[in-house]
């Protein structure tokens, strides 16, 4: 009986000596993907896996990886079956990348604060060429996390990339709940940094340079963006106005309210203090001219 149980024990203690916990992932810097990038004790090295030129990463199923060491007498720890991610591990530095990428964000948000911008290349690059064009994700600006496309002139080979930004940003934000048609001013509003991770559209930059009115009602503490407003008109619905008349040497000026909305050059419907309706073409602030 204390026979057997030794013997069982040094199976074990064997097995336990010969076991590898299998990792998440691997990188490797050559096109082949050993069992001694896994288990570098392994006596009779073998290929797992073996890379096309321009391949960038391989994924394996743990039991997949745990059955062929098994095969040459090697007994991988494989408790949680998962997916493992073996890459190929390039030195190319890719800092004139990341400067693009910034540029591509300040060009967007003028008051985005960029910490750092990590690459990673989903294709094997042994060198970055000299001369490329960039062809970011649609709409890429308004997520810390997107992918671009390069493509070099010359050979017109093409790489592909993900990064992440860490960054912050200032945006405009709802003070209070406003509601749809009002004419904002900077006490609706809060001027505030806020860590940047994704935004539904671009955000209202010159705020104090034009006068904006609500499209649309915007809760407190949401995000103003530029699609939530339009510039105030020259002309307001219901808001008095001058009215210019002009007849050969007859200049008259008078009082009405405008009916309608509208811009410079627009003809919109006023409403004179007896009552009468005309039509007149808008030539600025709260000033129409009768033709």
């Amino acid at each position: 009986m204390f026979s057997i149980r030794f013997l069982l024990f040094l199976v074990i203690l064997a097995n336990t000596l010969f076991s590898e916990q299998i990792r998440s992932q691997y990188s490797i810097k050559s096109l082949d993907f050993n069992a001694s990038d896994v288990y570098p004790q392994i006596k009779d090295d073998f290929i797992l896996y073996r890379f096309d030129k321009n391949q960038y990463h391989k994924a394996f199923s743990s039991d997949n990886l745990a059955g062929r060491f098994k095969e040459h007498g090697v007994m991988l720890s494989n408790e949680i079956p998962s997916i493992i991610h073996v890459q190929r591990k390039s030195d190319v530095k890719l800092d004139r990348l990341r400067e693009e990428i910034r540029s591509y964000y300040y060009e967007h948000y003028p008051t985005v604060s960029i910490k750092g911008v990590s690459v990673k290349s989903n294709t094997f690059l042994s060198k970055l060429p000299d001369e490329y064009q960039l062809t970011f994700k649609p709409n890429a600006y308004l997520y810390r996390r997107s992918s671009l496309q390069l493509t070099s002139k010359d050979k017109k080979e093409r790489y592909f990339f993900t990064y992440t930004l860490n960054a912050t940003i200032k945006l405009f934000k709802a003070r209070h709940n406003i509601n749809r048609g009002k004419i904002l001013t900077r006490l609706d509003l809060i001027y505030k940094e806020i860590e940047f991770k994704r935004l539904k559209g671009l955000p209202v930059k010159d705020f104090d340079k034009n006068q904006y009115r609500l499209k649309k009602r915007l809760p407190k503490d949401k995000t103003l963006y530029a699609h939530d407003i339009e510039e105030l008109p020259y002309v307001l619905k219901d808001k008095p106005l001058n009215v210019r008349l002009i007849s050969g040497k007859v200049h008259l000026e008078f009082q009405a309210v405008s009916l309608e909305d509208g811009n410079k050059g627009a003809h919109v419907l006023i409403q004179k203090t007896d009552g009468k309706k005309l039509k007149a073409r808008v030539i600025g602030r709260n000033l129409v001219e009768i033709e």
